[in-house]
This record gives C-alpha cells, sequence and structure tokens, in this order.
C-alpha cells in the first residue's frame, strides 16, 4: 500500500529534503516511546505486586503458625522491591533528547546490564526464597499435632517418622543447590512470562529502524 506506514517511512528515509521527513520523526519518537512507557508499566506493575506480596505474606503466615518466616519473606520481598525501584529510576538518567533509535539503543544496553546484574543476585535470591518455603513446610508438617507429630503417635517405631528430619535436610540442600545452578534459567522463564512481549516489541523495533536506516546510506 503506497500510504502505509511502512512506505511513508521509507520515503522520509530515501528522501530527507521531503515534507514526509518531520512525519517520520514523529512516527518514530511516538513508536519509540510507546516502548519505553510500556516497559516502563510492567516494571511498575511488577513492583506493585512485589509490595501487595510483602503486605500479604505475613498475615498469611501467621494463621499458619509461621509468622517469622512470613516476616522474613516479607522482608526479602521489600529488598527486591526497592532495588527494583532503583533500578526503574536508573532508565530516567538515558538521554531522551538523542534520535529515537539511539534512544531506543541506550535502552536496550541499559535493559542488558540490569538483566545481567539481575541474573548475579538471583543466584542467591532464589535459594533463600527455596529455604523460606522449606522452613514454611516443615514448621507446619513438624508443629504440635501437626502431620509428623500424628505419624509418631499413631506409628511410634516407624523408620519414617524417625528419619523425617534427615530428609527434610537432604531435600532442603538439594533444592538449594538446585535453585543455585538453575537460578538463570529460571530467572529467563519468568522473564519471558511477565516481560517478553515487550521485549521483543523493543528488539523488533530497533531492528526495524536499523534496516531502514541501512536502507537510507545505501541510497546516498
Amino acid at each position: 500500500m503506497k500510504n502505509s506506514i511502512e512506505a511513508i517511512w521509507k520515503e522520509g528515509f530515501l528522501n530527507e529534503s521531503t515534507l514526509v521527513a518531520p512525519r517520520i520523526n514523529d512516527l518514530y519518537n511516538q513508536k519509540s516511546m510507546h516502548v519505553v512507557d510500556r516497559m516502563k508499566r510492567m516494571f511498575r506493575i511488577n513492583l506493585v505486586v512485589m509490595l501487595v506480596m510483602s503486605v500479604i505474606f505475613p498475615v498469611m503466615y501467621y494463621f499458619l503458625g509461621v509468622l517469622w518466616q512470613g516476616l522474613a519473606a516479607s522482608l526479602l520481598l521489600l529488598a527486591t522491591a526497592w532495588y527494583t525501584r532503583r533500578q526503574m529510576a536508573s532508565i530516567g538518567t538515558l538521554d531522551q533528547g538523542a534520535t529515537s533509535f539511539d534512544y531506543l539503543s541506550s535502552v536496550d544496553r541499559w535493559l542488558k546490564e540490569v538483566l545481567l546484574k539481575n541474573e548475579k543476585i538471583v543466584r542467591f535470591l532464589y535459594p533463600l526464597y527455596f529455604l523460606i518455603a522449606i522452613s514454611t513446610i516443615w514448621s507446619t508438617f513438624n508443629r504440635p499435632r501437626g502431620v509428623a507429630w500424628s505419624l509418631q503417635q499413631k506409628y511410634p517405631h516407624s523408620i519414617l517418622v524417625d528419619n523425617l528430619s534427615m530428609l527434610a535436610l537432604i531435600v532442603g540442600a538439594v533444592g538449594t543447590l538446585g535453585m543455585f545452578y538453575f537460578s538463570r534459567k529460571i530467572y529467563r522463564f519468568d522473564l519471558r512470562l511477565m516481560f517478553g512481549g515487550v521485549f521483543r516489541k523493543l528488539k523488533s523495533t530497533i531492528a526495524e529502524m536499523e534496516e531502514l536506516r541501512g536502507a537510507n546510506s545505501l541510497t546516498r
């Protein structure tokens, strides 16, 4: 289609003297800001979810009789939220006065640096969350009149009951090591679930701009 957005963009790039060029710049600016605003919105939603969960966890864990684990999970979430907020603030330091292509490229570089830092942090963060979860399950299982107590009363000489603590330690140790080893893959899977769409949009927009810039340079 002659009047399609792609055609207008190409015309503006191939003939900079045309009156279409300002329209191209405006389209690029709008497209760039839309992608960045969508990314910021997703980060804010993720931040709000963490803050809400940091309030819910202590209350929920209190009724489960494991308040200390709930407080530990809440503090860990608050620390994660604080770090996420700092990351969100750092995007404001990028130069928005550059061209749309340069701005999106700087956002892409910023995002890669942030994700690289996060991958190093989650190697310790995920195992901590796992340990809190295991501790919660064990405390609920082993408290007075809990599952372990009932089994002990019903089967006082059971080998299973006598070795529950050792089994819990083995599961906890293996699980913690597994979370540490696979933390990067788990983190990237989480990212694809939450931010996959906006990340792909950022990549495709940059690739589109690079293609048009290349076409422009060939005609000179």
